[in-house]
């Protein structure tokens, strides 16, 4: 009987390390797919975030125009340009 279990023995641990590589080349699947997606999340929020900033690059140089600046300053908030009294010449 021993005889019967020591030959039965190799063939046990061989079952037992092709299950366990197969287990691991799941879990290795399964984390290559879950690093793909979250690569591709990361690339989506990359590709957002610049469109953003040029948008808002784009809404800067539209506020900041020197013509849109000289009308808010004379038409909304009353102001005008100096009168030579008030310029201070060093």
């Amino acid at each position: 009987m021993s005889a019967l279990s020591f030959s039965v023995r190799p063939w046990l641990l061989l079952c037992l390390a092709v299950v366990l590589l197969a287990t691991a080349q799941v879990a290795l699947a399964h984390q290559r797919l879950t690093v793909a997606a979250d690569s591709n999340r990361l690339q989506r929020e990359v590709r957002q975030a610049g469109d953003e900033i040029n948008r808002l690059n784009i809404e800067l140089a539209m506020l900041t125009r020197p013509e849109r600046l000289r009308a808010v300053a004379l038409d909304e908030l009353g102001m005008r340009p100096p009168t030579a009294a008030q310029v201070v010449n060093p």
